[in-house]
C-alpha cells in the first residue's frame, strides 16, 4: 500500500472512529463512565469518571478495569494484576483495597508468606460482571442484527485485525520500556 493511501485511510479513521464510538455510546449508553443498576445493567452515563455499581458504590474506570481482569483470571496476585494493567503495584493495591471494601473482590494473604496476596472475585463482583456481560451481549447483538451475515463477519474480522495491531504495538512499546 502506498504511503498516500495509508495516510488517506488514517485520516478517514480519525474522522470516523470518534463518530462510531459516539454513536455506539449514545445508543448503548455505555461510555468510559457509566451507570449500573443494582443488577449490573447499564443505567445511564454519568458526568464524572466514576460509574455506579450495585448498592450505590462508585467504581472508577481503573477499578473497573481491575475488576474485569480479576474476573477474567479468576485469581491473581496483586503484582500480576499490576503488570497486566500496566500500573504501579502501590496503585493496584489501592484499587484492590477499594474493591475489597466495596465487596466486589476477596483478598487472601498466605500465612507462610504475608507478602503473597491473592485476589479473587466475590459473589457480588461475579454477579455484577455477569449481568454487565449479558447487558453488553444484548446491546451488541442488536447492533449486529442490523447487518447481513457477510457484513457481520467483515466487522468481526476488522475488530480482530484492529486488536492484533494494537497488541503488536503494545508489545513493541513494552520492549522499548514505554
Amino acid at each position: 500500500m502506498a504511503k498516500n493511501d495509508a495516510s488517506a485511510r488514517a485520516e478517514r479513521i480519525i474522522r470516523l472512529l470518534p463518530k462510531i464510538m459516539s454513536s455506539i455510546a449514545h445508543w448503548h449508553h455505555d461510555r468510559l463512565v457509566m451507570g449500573f443498576t443494582e443488577h449490573g445493567q447499564i443505567d445511564r452515563p454519568l458526568g464524572d469518571v466514576k460509574m455506579e455499581a450495585s448498592k450505590g458504590v462508585k467504581v472508577t474506570f481503573n477499578q473497573y478495569q481491575a475488576l474485569t481482569m480479576i474476573h477474567e483470571l479468576g485469581q491473581c496476585s496483586v503484582n500480576e494484576l499490576a503488570a497486566k494493567l500496566r500500573l504501579a503495584q502501590s496503585t493496584t493495591s489501592q484499587l484492590v483495597d477499594r474493591l475489597v471494601k466495596a465487596g466486589f473482590v476477596n483478598r487472601e494473604t498466605f500465612a507462610d508468606d504475608r507478602r503473597r496476596i491473592v485476589v479473587t472475585p466475590s459473589k457480588s463482583g461475579t454477579l455484577m460482571m455477569e449481568r454487565r456481560k449479558q447487558s453488553l451481549l444484548q446491546s451488541y447483538e442488536r447492533i449486529l442484527s442490523t447487518l447481513d451475515e457477510n457484513d457481520q463477519q467483515m466487522l468481526e474480522d476488522a475488530f480482530d485485525k484492529f486488536y492484533l495491531v494494537a497488541s503488536k504495538l503494545n508489545q513493541a512499546a513494552a520492549k522499548e520500556g514505554g
